[in-house]
């Protein structure tokens, strides 16, 4: 039986080949659009250094302290640090011109001198993707401040020991370790920031950039539409009687199922294998540092894709019904989904509903992968996703075809 299904994999695979229109429609247009929809939106990738990222810093407090912040953010390399007005700088936030807003409040120094807890403000835009880089940048500067006050605090104290300090004294004696301090210590900051996001309240959430959404979004989406058109040729061979005839040869049902779906997971690999080319070297996109993570999502999701195709491909009766459940589940399911844009930005409601679709999946698990550097421990919970809904599938439409052929 086995070897029988790959005979009709590959004479399905060579009727593909043999039509232009379909190869055009299953790799050419994709990518075509994908790489139109990638340069109207900023979506292409730059051989040059990465440009840094804009930040208001606005110092209310013009202090030793404050300047010691200021100074450990401009020493990371990713960060263009601007200081305008507290009024200017909340404004460019609002209007997206920077991405983060740092207040250093009025009574910071006096509160780090004093060794009691001093908070700085810090508020991202929603709309930014790289929040949990910045909060980590800005949480280093305040971990430096934080120690090198400590560092002055136990100068202080050891210097107490033996010099009799007054109040003012002993503030003078703090200031000018604090200043000649160096060394980071391993002790917990007395430096916090209060962190919060413009509007919505993401700070776990890491957008994709425009490439990486265009990638593996339309990747999804494409190969579905790619995988469901192969499956209405199991329409059509019923409805123009070709699989009657096949069926009074040796070959049997599910031989010749077996091998339609070979055909349509060949297809999906394919398609996904292009976009991921195509990714790379046009479109700029980092694919992660997990090969065998971004294969296993691939494979999985193409065999759920194909579940999908065969229950579909079962259940039409007519070509024009066919035509249009595939679009929909295509394209309709796949907008749902988060294929033309970050599922993250949608409605609550929406995106609960986005993960009744195998699309959601395939984009969260690579995004996963792509925009934050994970691997299967991560993705486990999507691929398991796959397995289930597309043995789910490929039960229920080989029953019902199987059910067609034989009625």
């Amino acid at each position: 039986m086995f070897r029988k299904a790959l005979v009709v994999a590959g004479l399905q695979l060579r009727l593909i080949a043999r039509d232009k229109s379909s190869l055009i429609w299953l790799l050419l247009v994709p990518i075509v659009f994908t790489t139109i929809v990638g340069m109207a939106f900023g979506g292409f990738g730059s051989s040059g250094p990465a440009p840094k990222v804009p930040i208001a810093f606005v110092d209310l407090d013009h202090g030793a302290a404050s300047s010691m912040f200021e100074q450990a953010l401009r020493a990371e390399t990713a960060l263009d640090v601007q200081t305008p007005s507290q009024e200017d700088g909340r404004q460019n936030l609002k209007d997206e011109k920077v991405p983060v807003l740092i207040v250093i409040p009025t009574g910071f120094g006096a509160a780090v001198e004093a060794g009691t807890k001093a908070t700085v403000e810090v508020v991202r835009s929603a709309g930014q993707s790289s929040g949990y880089f910045l909060e980590q940048l800005v949480s280093n500067a305040a971990a430096r401040v934080s120690t090198l006050a400590y560092a002055a605090s136990v100068t202080t104290d050891q210097l107490a020991r033996w010099v009799a300090l007054n109040p003012a004294g002993r503030l003078t004696a703090w200031r000018k370790a604090f200043a000649s301090a160096s060394t980071t210590l391993a002790e917990a900051p007395t430096v916090t920031t209060d962190y919060s996001v413009l509007a919505r309240t993401q700070p776990q959430v890491q957008l994709p950039d425009n490439a990486t959404q265009s990638s593996t979004g339309f990747g999804a989406m494409f190969v579905m539409a790619g995988v469901l058109g192969t499956a209405t040729a199991l329409v059509s061979e019923r409805l123009r009687n070709t699989l009657a005839r096949i069926m009074t040869t040796s070959t049997s049902v599910l031989a010749f199922l077996g091998g339609k779906l070979m055909a349509m997971m060949v297809v999906g690999i394919a398609q996904f294998a292009l976009f991921i080319l195509w990714g790379r070297l046009v479109l700029g996109v980092d694919w992660g540092r997990d090969p065998p993570a971004v294969a296993a999502m691939v494979v999985l999701y193409v065999f759920a894709a194909t579940g999908l195709g065969v229950l579909v491909g079962s259940l039409c009766r007519t070509m024009a019904q066919a035509g249009v459940i595939a679009s929909f589940v295509t394209y309709g399911t796949s907008m749902i989904a988060g294929s033309w844009w970050p599922i993250e930005v949608a409605p609550p409601l929406m995106q609960q509903l986005a993960r009744a679709f195998p699309q959601y999946w395939a984009i969260n698990g690579l995004n996963k992968i792509v925009v934050r550097g994970l691997g299967f421990a991560a993705i486990a919970p999507n691929l398991l996703v796959f397995a289930v809904a597309g043995i789910a599938f490929l039960l229920a439409g080989s029953v019902i075809y199987v059910r067609e052929v034989r009625s």
